[in-house]
């Protein structure tokens, strides 16, 4: 990350899908169906903290294993 996203602590959806690489459309998908990321609603703005978005990659696991 950029030394200006390394002081921040959370991020839009825009932003967690140039990073990250999730769609803006998935994410509302997960928080309309009420799973998915974590997220913080502040006044209009979603905002999705870097820390759980890292914690969640690290615990993905395949679904199945590639032979």
């Amino acid at each position: 990350m950029n030394t200006d996203l390394e002081k921040r602590k959370f991020l839009k959806e825009k932003e967690v899908e140039q990073i990250y690489g999730i769609k803006a459309n998935t994410l509302r998908r997960q928080r309309w169906g009420d799973y998915g990321l974590t997220y913080h609603k502040l006044g209009n703005n979603i905002l999705y903290s870097i820390e759980d978005i890292e914690k969640a990659i690290k615990t993905i696991k395949p679904t199945r294993e590639l032979v």
